[in-house]
């Protein structure tokens, strides 16, 4: 099978989209462990305005997943312009 550039510009995203993932999988994991460590609610530990500790890690856990969606999106409309019947 051979790959046109479009192809490869898939590739290349999909692999920032994994690496991406497990960025967040991480910044998840090191926040979770804090929040039990902390003995506070969800929705108390997550608020970056209020938990100043962690401000930034959870800015940064947002932010991330942004990425992902945007990522995602892309390979998403690189699919259905594949998927589109040729216009000629």
């Amino acid at each position: 099978m051979e790959m046109n550039a479009s192809d490869r510009d898939l590739v290349e995203v999909m692999k920032q989209y994994f690496a991406v993932k497990v960025e967040v999988e991480d910044v998840k994991s090191r926040l979770e462990a804090a929040r039990r460590e902390s003995g506070k609610e969800i929705d108390e530990f997550y608020n970056p305005r209020t938990n100043i500790d962690h401000a930034a890690e959870i800015l940064r856990s947002y932010s991330l997943k942004q990425e992902l969606a945007r990522l995602m999106d892309w390979a998403e409309a690189w699919g259905r312009q594949r998927l589109a019947p040729d216009s000629a």
